[in-house]
């Protein structure tokens, strides 16, 4: 069966940006640990990644090099907005381009083409975003998250950012989109929610059929092997296709000494995801487990690859 692996490679600026980090901007390595860390775990599956990529990460000199081996190495660069814009789908028209388009500059500037694929910080994508991304020319989407849970997320979003304003304060996108289907699909002219024509193609993030529980990283590092096995069991018995998501925080270990200054703390007033403070090792080690287990019973390619053989089947 078809599988992916994508990781949407969201650095510290990225997300927490305007909210008094207690270092320079950029200073942080993050994207050349995080990503060479990445493509050696992948080597073991012999499997190419879709890496979800900020614009402005793009224009710091010290990620030139990394995001380049990245690319060399055969891993797909999507879109993911100019600045990480959590706010996205509450944007106006002409901001909504521009966040698409500045990264499709910062791309084309760095690594000689522009990218066909697109997700939303947050997964938070509305309906607006079709016109846009259908004029630009982009074969997919993967912002759906049709998980049940939504509305429990939304709410922890909110409840967690009370130091932001307006749409910061969003996540995950329309509801309508937990009723999205689970299996990849040509998206209909006027949304991403339903099959259609005119659209592009839908590829969703992975929820456990039925029950439609979460079915990526984060979730499993919260939850733990118990709950992913059962999960990939039910995915299998329904010969389900598998895209499986991290985030670059997945494989930087933040508890090193040199980074003490780095993180942000709770007592900081924001968020701090668990793979922020998790070893790196466990981390590893609990990842290895699960797409060792997948790996099983899919063949990964891109999301590219596989939103082509969507689009060819119509």
């Amino acid at each position: 069966m078809i599988g992916a692996i994508s990781s949407d490679i969201d650095t510290l600026q990225s997300l927490y940006k305007g909210h008094g980090l207690r270092r320079p901007a950029y200073t942080y390595a993050e994207m050349e640990i995080g990503l060479a860390n990445f493509s050696r775990f992948l080597e073991r599956y012999d499997a190419k990644a879709t890496l979800f990529m900020v614009g402005n990460d793009f224009l710091q000199s010290q990620n030139a090099a990394p995001i380049r081996a990245a690319a060399d190495c055969g891993h797909e660069i999507a879109n993911h907005s100019m600045t990480h814009a959590q706010g996205f789908r509450l944007l106006p028209p002409d901001q909504m381009e521009a966040e698409v388009a500045g990264m499709e500059d910062a791309c084309q500037a760095l690594l000689g083409r522009r990218p066909v694929g697109f997700r939303s910080p947050g997964w938070n994508l509305g309906d607006s975003a079709m016109t846009i991304l259908k004029r630009r020319g982009y074969l997919y989407d993967s912002s759906v998250h049709p998980t049940s849970l939504m509305p429990v997320f939304k709410f922890l979003h909110w409840w967690n950012t009370k130091n932001r304003t307006g749409g910061d304060r969003t996540t995950m996108g329309q509801l309508d989109y937990m009723l999205s289907p689970l299996r990849p699909f040509m998206s209909s002219s006027d949304g991403f929610a339903r099959h259609g024509s005119g659209g592009i193609v839908e590829l969703p993030v992975t929820v456990v059929p039925v029950v439609r529980l979460p079915f990526w990283a984060t979730f499993l590092l919260a939850t733990g092997m118990g709950v992913f096995k059962a999960s990939l069991q039910a995915l299998v018995a329904m010969k389900m296709p598998v895209q499986f998501q991290f985030h670059l925080s997945d494989f930087v270990d933040f508890n090193h000494a040199e980074f003490a200054d780095q993180v942000p703390r709770a007592g900081d007033g924001v968020y701090v995801p668990q793979a922020l403070w998790t070893p790196l090792e466990t981390k590893r080690e609990l990842f290895t487990r699960a797409i060792d287990l997948i790996a099983e019973h899919y063949q990964f390619i891109t999301l590219e690859q596989w939103a082509k053989q969507v689009k060819v089947r119509g």
